[in-house]
């Protein structure tokens, strides 16, 4: 693999921040879905209207990162499909609504268009390159174009069978590059540190996003404890997130890592959709809609993708004894939240309880690394 050159990467990254705010804007209006509640919880259809909009979402962002990772170069081509897939994902963002099927065939648009233009960069790269990078250009295009067009066919297809052809679209997507990691991908590699860069500048940006949601609650809510209270421990959420990410991302940043990058990017999928969710927390923190029990469950199932979607980012490379006891540390986190935040006898003390959760993970992951760094 031929890396992008020192000065080409640090102009990508400014593009690549301006790209990742526009989507990040679409990932907080799917986010603002969750936070439709009815009597003390959220309907079971609002929670998969979520994930419906969310994987798409997240989809499109990564398809492009990957290929920018792999192919990028800094020259006007690349830079007209930024601004064009940008311009897709403002469709996207104004088609997010509650009542998602009003709005399936403009966000579908915006979907497609981006994958499209995503297709039309591996092609143009196909017919440039020689060797590895255009057998792989090739390979990825004529994959992601299928995909791309059978996803498009869901906007025939009456009813909730259109969610399957769409989903269908994003598997194949997602399995024929699975299916040739080893064949295929693994003669060129991922460049490792500017794809946790990337992963890690939006995550970033979602965690803004966080502080955006307790601004709101402050503005909106009626001076008081109550208020200073939820706001103080959204806040302490934020800052034990932030710790935990940064601190186990920047420990593994250096790592020479010869591999398709997948653990880092469908690990990242329940990051992002875990940052959703927390964002939620904060927001019922301030708007007691939700029962104890209900917000536990939110809490716990928020606590839980990121412990998750750590493990998967963060440990692979690792040595087996420092694997072991990384998912044995998650399993005891993960199963303390699970089985204590939805029994507390109220909401305050379930927001107490996943800021001190999330506070002990990352206190715990760094105490573990200083501990590897005295051995």
């Amino acid at each position: 693999m031929t890396p992008i050159s020192h000065i080409a990467h640090k102009k990508v990254t400014w593009l690549e921040l301006f790209y990742d705010l526009i989507y990040v804007a679409a990932i907080s209006i799917t986010a603002h879905v969750l936070a439709h509640s009815h009597h003390g919880a959220i309907p079971a259809d609002i929670i998969v209207k979520y994930i419906l909009i969310f994987v798409p979402l997240w989809w499109a962002w990564t398809g492009f990162t990957v290929y920018v990772n792999r192919f990028g170069r800094d020259d006007t081509a690349q830079r007209i499909a930024y601004f064009v897939q940008m311009a897709f994902v403002i469709v996207m963002a104004a088609s997010i609504n509650v009542d998602f099927d009003a709005y399936y065939l403009a966000f579908m648009l915006g979907y497609v268009g981006i994958r499209l233009s995503t297709v039309f960069m591996y092609i143009r790269t196909w017919l440039e390159k020689e060797g590895e990078p255009r057998r792989i250009a090739r390979y990825l295009a004529l994959n992601f174009l299928v995909g791309a067009l059978i996803s498009f066919s869901s906007v025939f297809v009456p009813g909730d069978g259109k969610f399957f052809v769409l989903y269908l679209g994003i598997f194949v997507d997602i399995l024929l590059p699975l299916l040739a990691r080893k064949r295929v991908l693994s003669h060129l590699p991922v460049h490792h540190p500017h794809l946790l860069e990337r992963y890690g500048l939006a995550t970033i940006i979602l965690l803004g996003e966080l502080i955006l949601v307790i601004v709101n609650g402050l503005r909106e809510g009626h001076p008081g404890g109550e208020m200073i209270l939820a706001s103080v421990l959204g806040f302490g959420l934020a800052v034990s997130i932030w710790w935990h990410y940064f601190e186990a991302s920047e420990h593994i940043a250096g790592e020479d890592r010869k591999s398709s990058g997948q653990s880092v990017i469908y690990g990242h999928l329940l990051t992002f959709m875990s940052l959703g969710l927390v964002a939620n927390v904060v927001h019922y923190g301030f708007h007691h809609e939700l029962s104890a029990r209900n917000f536990g469950w939110l809490s716990a199932a928020s606590f839980a993708l990121y412990a998750a979607s750590a493990a998967i980012v963060f440990l692979p490379g690792k040595g087996p004894w420092q694997i072991r006891h990384g998912l044995i540390r998650t399993a005891v986190f993960v199963a303390a939240a699970a089985i204590l935040l939805p029994l507390l006898p109220s909401q305050t003390a379930v927001y107490a309880a996943l800021v001190a959760l999330f506070a002990g993970f990352a206190l715990a992951e760094g105490w573990v690394r200083r501990r590897g760094r005295t051995a």
